[in-house]
């Protein structure tokens, strides 16, 4: 989220952020942002551009993109389906006594990450900046 807020925030300049740029405005590792930011140029969410007066950019406005699209690209997909009772209790038999409940909870975790979007993150910190 942080990588991707950095790119919302720079997006209506269209200036390009490096990885070192964002690690360092977020205070992370620049080798995990060059991956996270490798994984969502694969995923075409961002573009990146070599050499002096490169980086980063978002594909298109921030307004476009949800978290639930940053979200999948990292979140395990398979822990879905997998019990918290263990192997072999849920699409065994009976589901578990949580199963309805976490079905429900995943759905709208889902929708909540689906009407979140990037412009959101920046509408947030220009307000954050606005107080005193």
């Amino acid at each position: 989220m942080a990588s991707m807020s950095a790119l919302a925030e720079a997006y209506p300049q269209k200036k390009p952020l490096s990885s070192k740029h964002i690690a360092e405005s977020r205070k992370l590792s620049q080798p995990l942002v060059a991956k996270i930011l490798t994984i969502l140029a694969q995923h075409k969410l961002i573009d990146g551009t070599r050499g002096p007066g490169g980086g980063y950019r978002l594909i298109k406005a921030p307004s476009k993109i949800t978290v639930l699209d940053v979200v999948s690209l990292f979140e395990n997909q398979q822990g879905k389906s997998i019990c918290p009772f263990g192997p072999g209790w849920c699409g065994i038999g009976d589901p578990c006594p949580l199963h309805d409940s976490l079905i429900e909870m995943s759905q709208k975790t889902a929708a909540a990450l689906k009407s979140m979007n990037f412009a959101d993150f920046v509408e947030h910190t220009k307000a954050s900046h606005l107080q005193p």
